[in-house]
């Protein structure tokens, strides 16, 4: 039965690959004591032929957020700092020391009300060949002064208004290196990767090069060629100020070892690394969060928290380099743990987390995922349609992740883009045009066999040829 439903889930990858032109994919599952599902697609190196494993090291991104948050919950245990704390107590520098109110809690949940600067991605858009954007934030005095300068943008009071700010988190980092003497990345791989056999997860260049299985991705950056995104291969970030924001890379099975950690609340192979107290904050709403899978998703503290999508409680978390990306979910309740990476960035990969938990609830992912649904309804509805007599012509196509619709009528040919309305009947909405266009176009599925074969708009048919 199992096996089956494996089955299923790898058609929806494999799918999910070609129509992205997504290079290689990896997936890891965890249920109950054991990883279930452990398989690599693709290539990780397009031009090598070298095939994606679950041991291939991915940058996760952002979902290093979470492990940044476990190692400040370990410092709390330790006593050193408080989550009340003010961050001026830690980093007496603007914006800190002149609003005393932003605590370590606001950082870590992004409610600071400190809209982004990102003083850290200044790596990601040069060594991505894009000079568009030049600033000093290469060193730790830059980098502090370009998050000092415009203070001026801060609006809002602590706890008032998401904004997801990388920048905090690398502040984290400077507040755990403060209180360990030690830099974050080897305050990390002490207390939190070594005990969890996570041997093979870096943040360095030089640990990248010289991985032991010389089983790493080679990136691919997303670049448009005769109107299409199309994959490319570039070199991948690896800079110290991207640590304790989303600087990891690991093998998907590895982050089984963290997934056993955390589903064990805290507790891996009979050792507690963080008390079951802690692992209940890390997963606490703070603040509402536009990053979910549900309604009224909540940020907590390097988590997101969605308590409806799929009929149950699941916390989960993001993350994309440009030339990876990857998500991870748990639904702790159930003891499920998936982690997916792929070495593009093309499309967002939290599909087949969603399409895999619904899978493993028993649930059908083409209902529960929307973008597959809406996927299925593009394939369909996409193509060429003519009316009656050919006097007048409709294409409908993808173009640039926006659905189009350019329609020939009697007062000539119109170019729009179309929205969903109404799954039911197969309505879609004109967008963008003022005064609005009220008529829908209509697409109308074949009664035998159940294909679309026409598109009503205003006063024409158009059929699909």
């Amino acid at each position: 039965m199992i096996d089956d439903k494996f089955k299923s889930l790898e058609k929806i990858i494999r799918n999910y690959m070609r129509k992205n032109r997504i290079p290689g994919f990896s997936i890891s599952i965890f249920q109950e004591e054991e990883i279930i599902y452990s398989k690599g697609f693709g290539a990780r190196d397009l031009e090598n032929f070298l095939p994606m494993t679950p041991h291939t090291l991915i940058g996760i991104g952002s979902i290093t957020k979470s492990i940044t948050a476990f190692g400040i919950m370990k410092l709390i245990e330790d006593g050193k700092i408080k989550l009340e704390d003010s961050v001026s107590k830690y980093l007496n520098f603007a914006p800190f020391n002149s609003h005393q109110d932003i605590t370590i809690e606001h950082m870590l949940s992004h409610s600071t009300g400190i809209p982004a600067a990102d003083a850290g991605l200044s790596s990601l858009y040069y060594i991505f060949d894009d000079y568009t954007r030049v600033y000093p934030a290469t060193n730790y005095d830059d980098f502090i002064a370009h998050i000092a300068d415009p203070e001026d943008y801060i609006i809002f009071k602590p706890g008032e208004k998401f904004f997801y700010n990388n920048d905090m988190y690398t502040c984290l980092g400077f507040i755990i290196s403060q209180n360990t003497g030690s830099d974050y990345a080897k305050f990390i791989r002490k207390e939190i990767l070594e005990p969890l056999e996570m041997n093979r997860a870096v943040f360095s260049k030089k640990d990248f090069e010289n991985d032991p299985l010389n089983d790493k991705i080679t990136g691919y950056l997303t670049k448009t060629q005769d109107g299409i995104a199309v994959p490319k291969k570039n070199p991948v970030p690896l800079y110290e100020y991207l640590n304790a924001p989303g600087g990891l890379y690991v093998s998907t099975e590895e982050m089984m070892n963290y997934t056993q950690c955390l589903l064990q609340k805290g507790i891996y192979k009979g050792q507690r690394l963080l008390s079951e107290h802690s692992i209940q904050e890390l997963w606490t709403p703070r603040i509402s969060s536009p990053y979910g899978f549900g309604e009224n998703p909540q940020y907590c503290l390097g988590w997101v928290k969605d308590k409806t999508y799929l009929s149950t409680e699941i916390v989960h978390h993001g993350g994309g380099l440009g030339t990876s990306c990857a998500h991870y979910a748990l639904i702790p309740d159930r003891r499920i743990g998936v982690m997916v990476g792929q070495n593009s960035c093309i499309v967002n990969s939290s599909i087949i987390v969603r399409a895999v938990l619904s899978i493993l609830l028993d649930l059908d992912p083409m209902q529960e995922v929307e973008e597959l649904r809406l996927q299925h309804l593009i394939d369909e509805i996409e193509g060429n349609y003519k009316s009656s007599h050919d006097l007048y012509n409709m294409k409908v196509a993808l173009k640039k992740g926006v659905l189009m619709a350019d329609i020939e009528v009697d007062d000539g040919p119109m170019s729009y883009p179309i929205l969903l309305k109404d799954l039911n009947n197969l309505d879609f909405m004109i967008c963008g045009t003022l005064p609005p266009i009220k008529q829908n176009i209509r697409f109308i599925r074949n009664p035998k066999s159940k294909k679309v074969e026409f598109a009503a708009f205003d006063r024409y048919l158009y059929r699909k040829i």
